[in-house]
């Protein structure tokens, strides 16, 4: 459905925090939204925001939820690619290669909210809102390159021969995000052992042994790294 004018304030917050939209502020988004016009749409958990071969109709921004987005390996194995949270955007990678299929699946993990923006409404500049668009494609170009960037660190993990490497490296890297040695991990053991393209019982084994070795301890939700070294020493072999 379209967006009125009391949805765009209410999705506002939610943009503040996306990266499309950063630098931006409330009535720059508001003034944008109310220019592009976008489509808003509802999903219950478990639905598929898109699916795979789907034909493409501009990137979607998810507004309210949780997601993940994956994609069949040759073997029909489901493979874990991206989690998506309110203010995550998706399909911005294909959104100017010509493709006209969606490559990747994206489910809603909980009841969501998803807006699409149709490519040619960022092309076509318009008088209301040209004074933001240049930020806005500049933007657009930095979430590109930041998403080959994850999915050249996500080659890295499936390039790893180890199970007790590509573990060592997620969690050295959850650590170096949450600036503590103590966080809560992104995802739940299954979505971990699909992102690291590994089995949950071969996953759940490992982290065992390094928790009896005294480099890791469970936490209720949350892990703590008690030998850092050691971790990146798995990672070297």
């Amino acid at each position: 459905m379209k967006l009125n004018e009391g949805e765009i304030k209410n999705i506002t917050e939610v943009l503040l925090n996306c990266e499309l939209f950063e630098n931006f502020d409330s009535k720059q988004i508001i003034s944008i939204l109310e220019c592009f016009n976008p489509q808003l749409y509802s999903y219950n958990k478990g639905d598929y925001i898109v699916m795979a071969g789907g034909r493409y109709h501009g990137m979607g921004i998810l507004v309210e939820g949780n997601g993940v987005v994956t994609k069949e390996n040759a073997a029909g194995n489901r493979v874990m690619m991206n989690l998506i949270k309110p203010g995550s955007i998706f399909g911005e990678v294909i959104a100017f290669s010509g493709t006209e299929k969606w490559p990747s699946n994206v489910q809603a993990q909980t009841n969501c909210r998803v807006m699409f923006i149709e490519n040619e409404m960022i092309l076509n500049q318009c008088s209301d809102a040209c004074s933001h668009h240049s930020q806005l494609i500049r933007n657009l170009l930095k979430s590109v390159s930041t998403r080959a960037i994850i999915l050249n660190r996500r080659v890295e993990y499936l390039s790893m021969k180890g199970i007790n490497s590509k573990i060592a490296g997620f969690l050295l890297e959850y650590m170096e995000k949450a600036g503590s040695n103590t966080f809560r991990l992104p995802v739940n053991r299954n979505e971990m052992a699909e992102f690291l393209n590994i089995s949950r019982p071969s996953m759940s084994r490992e982290m065992g042994i390094m928790r009896d070795m005294g480099i890791i301890e469970f936490q209720k939700e949350a892990v703590k790294i008690i030998d850092a070294e050691k971790l990146k020493s798995m990672i070297e072999e």
